[in-house]
């Protein structure tokens, strides 16, 4: 696994030469230096993790620091260091974007606690980027099957493709009915240059237009490209790239089904040089291939969904891990369910409706600060509040898929009781299904044997009785039964 990397920065030779050995200890790749200029210059040429930067600094303190080093680098985590702690300090710390701040003088414990919470917070956020863009794949996955005419389809897929790969702009082009031309199907932004480009490279014949976009080409720094000023021939009088344009770049990607090609995707992205990443081209390249054929999206659909639900079950993983009492919960919880379920006799498609909703059951936590998830003491009435939302925090971010539309009545009601005192809706009796009641009964008894902040964890024995107080009120009794009878297969 790569090793976060981390820009330390602070005058002081001995605290950052300090700082750059004990996590250097820990296995991240820690660079130290001097100033906010020397950090400033680093960041220019690489990438950085984490921002970990004293306040008080001569010539750029650490506020000023992290609100350029943001302008140019705004995926660093930035994370300061100060020599005593204000509500001020707090306050425009915030403002700049700052996730957290340590205050002088630390221990070693407090410096790896403070970069490791930082460093989860900023692979938690990655991940719910990535789950966004899996979200728009599916969508248009949807559009395919539920759309009868094909520009609906086509700029849907457009759409998707410009705004995440935050290009200025983009086109669908297919062959003409004598395969001599391109027709603009879909047009969004700025389209025009790269339509121009597919068309000159049309001009040398379709074998070899072909032959050329058997693969995605990329062309970086267009202006002198020799192609370009094939296109410049054809429209010498119009004025293709934006005057003072840096860093143009077009992608021009075939639009295929087998061994047909039928056109092309492309995008156009002008400013500063920001080349299109692996995943920009990995997420065109589906975009292309739906647009290409609607044969295959039944197939892509069930990859779609895999993709969503192995980022919700990462996203589910980091959101336990954020305290010591809840890691690995969900995933115990799930076990628990799927060995009850079977000794049950539920069906395939029940085990796997409860396999979904289980192991993501308590993804609505990621609303709850980790403060409240940590606090040593029972919870005041406004925190009790907040933690009963996350039912519903995580049935809203299901809401977009539709594969899981079984697995939400899980995650929003795994609170719920038999006789209607649960949360958040209050259902009862039937309403309350054999596959949620599992889950719900294997929550309840990992979460009482597991210890909390305010309590110890129970015995078996004791987690039992708790089981059997609440049958017939809490649980369905045949449940109770069950897992009670089968215990020693179940855990």
């Amino acid at each position: 696994m790569k090793a976060d990397r981390i820009l330390i920065v602070d005058d002081e030779p001995w605290a950052r030469e300090m700082m750059q050995e004990i996590l250097e200890r820990e296995g991240y790749h820690a660079i130290a230096v001097g100033s906010g200029d020397d950090a400033l210059r680093r960041a220019e040429g690489e990438c950085f993790d984490l921002l970990l930067a004293d306040i008080v600094m001569p010539r750029m303190g650490g506020l000023e620091l992290v609100k350029e080093f943001r302008e140019m680098s705004p995926e660093t985590i930035p994370l300061l260091i100060t020599g005593y702690a204000s509500i001020e300090t707090a306050q425009a710390a915030m403002r700049q974007g700052v996730y957290d701040y340590i205050v002088k003088p630390f221990d070693r414990a407090d410096l790896c606690a403070a970069v490791a919470k930082a460093l989860r917070r900023k692979r938690l956020t990655e991940e719910n980027f990535r789950l966004k863009e899996l979200v728009g794949l599916y969508e248009v996955s949807q559009s395919m099957v539920t759309s009868k005419e094909q520009r609906e389809v086509l700029e849907f897929v457009l759409d998707t493709a410009v705004n995440q790969t935050r290009s200025s702009g983009g086109a669908v082009l297919l062959f003409d009915t004598s395969r001599q031309g391109l027709v603009i199907a879909a047009a969004l932004g700025g389209w025009e240059p790269a339509a121009r480009l597919a068309n000159a490279m049309l001009g040398e014949g379709i074998d070899s237009w072909i032959a050329k976009m058997s693969r995605p080409t990329l062309f970086t720094d267009v202006e002198p490209h020799p192609l370009f000023a094939l296109v410049r021939q054809l429209y010498p009088d119009q004025q293709l790239i934006a005057p003072g344009s840096k860093g143009v770049e077009m992608l021009l990607m075939p639009i295929r089904s087998e061994k047909e090609i039928f056109g092309v995707l492309n995008v156009y992205r002008e400013g500063e040089a920001e080349l299109l990443s692996q995943s920009d081209l990995k997420l065109l390249t589906i975009l292309a291939a739906q647009a290409g054929t609607s044969i295959k999206s039944r197939q892509l659909f069930f990859e779609l969904e895999e993709g969503c639900f192995a980022t919700l079950r990462s996203i589910a993983s980091q959101v336990d891990g954020r305290s010591p009492y809840t890691q690995g919960h969900m995933e115990r919880v799930a076990r628990l369910s799927e060995r009850l379920g079977s000794r049950m006799g539920f069906g395939e498609a029940e085990m796997r409706t409860m396999h979904l909703g289980a192991v993501i059951h308590d993804i609505g936590l990621i609303s709850v600060s980790e403060a409240i998830l940590n606090l040593p003491a029972e919870l005041t009435e406004k925190e009790w509040a907040m933690m009963k939302l996350h039912p519903i925090i995580g049935d809203q971010m299901l809401a977009p898929l539709r594969f899981l539309s079984e697995a939400r009545y899980i995650v929003r009601h795994h609170h719920e009781h038999l006789d209607g005192t649960g949360y958040p809706d209050g259902l009862s009796g039937g309403e309350i299904t054999p596959v949620l009641g599992v889950v719900s009964l294997c929550d309840t008894y990992d979460a009482i044997t597991s210890p909390r902040p305010w309590r110890q964890a129970l015995a078996r024995d004791e987690a039992i009785a708790v089981l059997l107080k609440g049958k017939g009120t809490e649980f369905d009794p045949e449940i109770v039964d069950a897992f009670v009878d089968a215990i020693e297969e179940i855990l």
